[in-house]
């Protein structure tokens, strides 16, 4: 865990493993096992780079909405005819979804964190994982099986 606030998350192949990059608002990345949760001492892969900021707006995974909301990351059914999905099943884009449509769907899924999520991420690997930066530097690592419908 950092002391700031941690303002990036991004998944990451490196040799054979799966990863999770985390950026912090100082800027160190850290890099974290994707199997065990575990930070690895692995050297940043070269040509890899982390956005100065990313953000925790909605985000599509099949038919599925992802969004941040305070301390709660949602997982929210897209209403059939807003969801597109690409030949592999996994959205190319969020599902076209209004906020206030949103607000007013009960979420299927959620995670409660222990402070402000600055912003996640749903992997692109086999099983669709999430990594979500905490404003106390918390890296959490999420798997949500109703995601992989």
């Amino acid at each position: 865990m950092r002391s700031g606030p941690v303002t990036v998350v991004k998944f990451v192949k490196f040799a054979s493993e799966d990863i999770v990059a985390s950026s912090s608002e100082e800027g160190s990345t850290k890099f974290w096992d994707l199997g065990s949760g575990e930070e690895t001492a692995e050297a940043v892969p070269e040509g890899f780079t982390v956005p100065k900021q990313a953000s925790a707006k909605e985000q599509g995974v099949n038919s599925y909405v992802v969004a941040a909301k305070g301390k709660t990351l949602c997982i929210f059914k897209a209403a059939d005819d807003k969801a597109e999905t690409a030949a592999d099943g996994r959205s190319e884009t969020a599902p076209k979804v209004e906020t206030a449509e949103v607000e007013e769907t009960a979420a299927v899924a959620f995670f409660q964190c222990a402070s402000e999520i600055q912003a996640f991420g749903i992997s692109e690997l086999e099983r669709p994982h999430m990594a979500v930066a905490c404003a106390d530097g918390q890296v959490l690592q999420l798997f949500a099986a109703v995601l992989q419908t």
